[in-house]
């Protein structure tokens, strides 16, 4: 079963360190790293991309205080949402800190939220979580910039075919005629 330290334990394994943690409360000096950048590197990999296990619809109301100009409408963010993803019928945006601002009576919008629950993650994911974290320990652990460099390769081309298999798993893109070039066709 997937875990805050089998994914930390992972990365390690990664950077060659032949510590293995038993928690992140360890006084391990792999352990303490562990712990500090853990949560900030899984919002990280979380927000870079739509991981379906990670996404979440939202419909949100208007808050009391409208923006002063652009848009009509201002609405808070939930806590848990990392990234407004895609608008109910593509409808225009801007997030701005902790809201979004839109004309619209309510936004409705699919979102990508932050999970904890590490048994939920997908196993692409969890690979790439362990690359970037394992990136993350490279220096600190490692002392290679070299192999944090290898490792953000690793990682980015990983999320490459994360995304071809994720592609392959829902609907797509239905093609829409946008003007007169497409329509001579």
């Amino acid at each position: 079963m997937t875990s805050m330290v089998s994914i930390c334990n992972r990365a390690l394994s990664k950077i060659g360190d032949e510590i293995t943690i038993l928690s992140t409360d360890d006084a391990s000096k792999p352990a303490r790293y562990c712990k500090m950048l853990y949560p900030e590197t899984r919002d990280m990999v979380l927000r870079s991309y739509p991981w379906r296990f990670a996404l979440r619809r939202y419909q949100l109301a208007p808050s009391a205080v409208k923006p002063p100009f652009g848009f009509s409408s201002a609405f808070v963010l939930p806590v848990e949402c990392l990234r407004v993803w895609r608008s109910e019928n593509d409808m225009p945006y801007q997030v701005e800190g902790n809201r979004v601002l839109a004309d619209a009576d309510v936004f409705r919008f699919i979102g990508i939220a932050r999970v904890e629950d590490t048994t939920l993650f997908d196993p692409m994911f969890v690979e790439a979580l362990a690359l970037k974290l394992a990136e993350e320990l490279a220096v600190p652990l490692a002392a290679s910039n070299t192999l944090k460099e290898n490792l953000a390769k690793e990682y980015r081309d990983f999320v490459q075919a994360a995304k071809t298999a994720s592609a392959m798993e829902g609907v797509q893109d239905a093609f829409v005629q946008k003007g007169w070039l497409e329509s001579r066709w």
